[in-house]
């Protein structure tokens, strides 16, 4: 059995993004849900010109960039924290 903390206390660094990464995951579901329940992806095509995309599409490019948003904050602070 491996363990999460070393003699010192500290989280390996492979723990610590881990942790950054399930938590913004877990944030991004409700905040894609949240936009997307108020906001129709396909009214989103007169505002930016992009190439035509499925409903489906926007769901998925919206939810990758909540996830990779909360991801850097998340990690940003780590960094900032523990270095």
């Amino acid at each position: 059995m491996t363990r999460l903390f070393d003699k010192r206390g500290a989280m390996p660094t492979s723990a610590r993004v881990m942790a950054v990464l399930w938590l913004s995951f877990l944030m991004a579901v409700p905040a894609a849900g949240l936009l997307f329940s108020v906001v129709d992806p396909l009214e989103l095509q007169y505002c930016v010109d992009l190439p035509t995309l499925s409903r489906l599409g926007a769901y998925t490019i919206g939810f990758f960039l909540f996830w990779s948003l909360t991801a850097a904050t998340g990690l940003l602070c780590v960094f900032f924290v523990h270095e």
